[in-house]
């Protein structure tokens, strides 16, 4: 149950230290902000004939701590759907399992032949009948 919590948050953390500190070292801040706004201008043009207020206010008020949330979030949010569809997917798998397998006991095993014992073993009293050899094969001889 832990998995469901702890790794999708420690996944946003980093996600988010990631972008606020690491990130603006290789690309700029400027460039940065200006491609999480063309991305969000564009999926608001596609999914939208108007912009939502949400989205245009998320645009207007743009800088780097915001985009840091927002990959932390999405990131958490990814890898939490990641790990449940998982955790769903191996519970499926066993209880597949075992419902198989709980099918396969009930299953009557096929009778074996009869055995065809020697004249030796028909022949002998009631008490001495043993098969094998243990101590009482020494008696026999």
């Amino acid at each position: 149950m832990y998995r469901l919590v702890i790794v999708p948050v420690i996944s946003g953390i980093l996600a988010f230290l990631f972008t606020y500190f690491a990130l603006p070292a290789f690309i700029s801040t400027p460039d940065i902000i200006s491609a999480v706004a063309g991305q969000a201008l564009d999926l608001s043009n596609l999914y939208f004939a108007n912009m939502p207020p949400m989205v245009a206010h998320y645009i207007a008020s743009l800088n780097l701590a915001i985009v840091a949330l927002t990959v932390g979030f999405l990131i958490s949010v990814a890898i939490l759907l990641l790990v449940t569809s998982g955790g769903l997917f191996v519970s499926i798998t066993r209880w597949l399992i075992s419902h198989l397998q709980r099918d396969r006991k009930k299953e009557a095993a096929p009778d074996l032949p009869p055995l065809d014992l020697g004249p030796g073993f028909r022949s002998s009293q009631a008490d001495e009948r043993i098969l094998g050899r243990g101590l009482d094969s020494i008696q026999r001889d």
